[in-house]
């Protein structure tokens, strides 16, 4: 590793490519990412062993590539608490940045989607709130900078 005085940065760049998460259900999770977050599901492919799928989902420069196995480890109970998993080292959640937070809020309402927490103001300034996908896993809900 190189000195932390060296200011020239990596030799390489760097950009997002994807993240993976792991479901119970693929097809369920599918049409919750699909059909209520707006991802289009770009390849479904069967994993060599036959113990499971994996779907690969995009949205803009954005790629979820979701994995189900027949032989699923459930997302145990403290994982499902905000504040205990946010305090557990690793990934806690995916982020979708929306133009409209009240609209965004009131369309997954209408939809009966599970809410962690309302729209409230964060850390940076914005405002965001947390759903539930089919498994429990948090999805967040931000406003940003070029929010209107």
């Amino acid at each position: 590793m190189s000195d932390s005085s060296d200011k020239s940065g990596p030799p390489v760049e760097f950009s997002i490519d994807h993240t993976a998460i792991s479901v119970s259900n693929l097809d369920v999770s599918v049409r919750f990412y699909t059909e209520i977050l707006g991802f289009t599901c770009e390849r479904m492919i069967d994993i060599l062993d036959g113990n499971g799928r994996i779907a690969l989902l995009k949205k803009a420069d954005f790629t979820i590539e979701m994995f189900q196995f027949t032989d699923f480890i459930p997302l145990p109970q403290t994982d499902e608490i905000m504040v205990n998993d946010l305090k557990k080292i690793g990934v806690k959640h995916i982020a979708l940045r929306v133009n409209d937070i009240w609209t965004a809020a009131d369309y997954f309402k209408e939809l009966g989607v599970e809410f962690i927490n309302e729209p409230v103001k964060g850390a940076r300034g914005f405002y965001r709130f947390f759903i539930k996908d089919p498994d429990g896993m948090p999805v967040e809900l931000t406003e940003g900078p070029d929010s209107s």
